[in-house]
């Protein structure tokens, strides 16, 4: 069984609108599409509607049983995908944003893990530079020993 989202339930509540001509209110639409739904999630996702993407649909809001019709902007709003292309769209950004994330993470260890490593090369280098200073100054010494006793014979 398909779970239906919280986009296909607005685009169907407006094209509910666009299939009955006037204002429909809380009752009819709770009766003939969203049986489904109390009367406080169907005003929820009315009012969703009405304070979302440019008002594409008219809402008058009594207390307790708003209106809804459509409007002008209604089927274009629809052709283009309606609230499931945009629903889909936030959950790909979302994914994005959480593989960026992952990969930030990984990238961090890594670089934790080379200057680990580099302090270990930057250790054992100190090391090698002491080793090779003093085994030059022996080649100098050598070579000034080699010299003298080259002079001296």
């Amino acid at each position: 069984m398909k779970t239906i989202t919280t986009g296909e339930t607005l685009d169907s509540i407006l094209q509910f609108c666009l299939d009955n001509e006037g204002y429909n209110s809380l009752s009819t639409l709770q009766k003939e599409l969203l049986p489904d739904l109390n009367k406080d999630e169907i005003t929820l996702l009315i009012g969703r509607i009405d304070s979302a993407y440019n008002k594409i649909a008219d809402v008058i809001s009594p207390e307790s049983n708003p209106l809804i019709k459509a409007n002008g902007l209604t089927k274009r709003f629809l052709d283009d995908g309606g609230y499931t292309l945009r629903e889909q769209e936030d959950e790909s950004e979302l994914e994005q944003e959480k593989r960026h994330k992952e990969l930030e993470y990984k990238l961090a260890e890594s670089n934790i893990r080379a200057n680990e490593i580099n302090e270990k090369v930057a250790k054992r280098n100190k090391t090698t530079t002491i080793i090779n200073i003093i085994l030059g100054l022996i080649n100098i010494g050598l070579i000034i020993w080699q010299s003298l006793l080259i002079v001296k014979s």
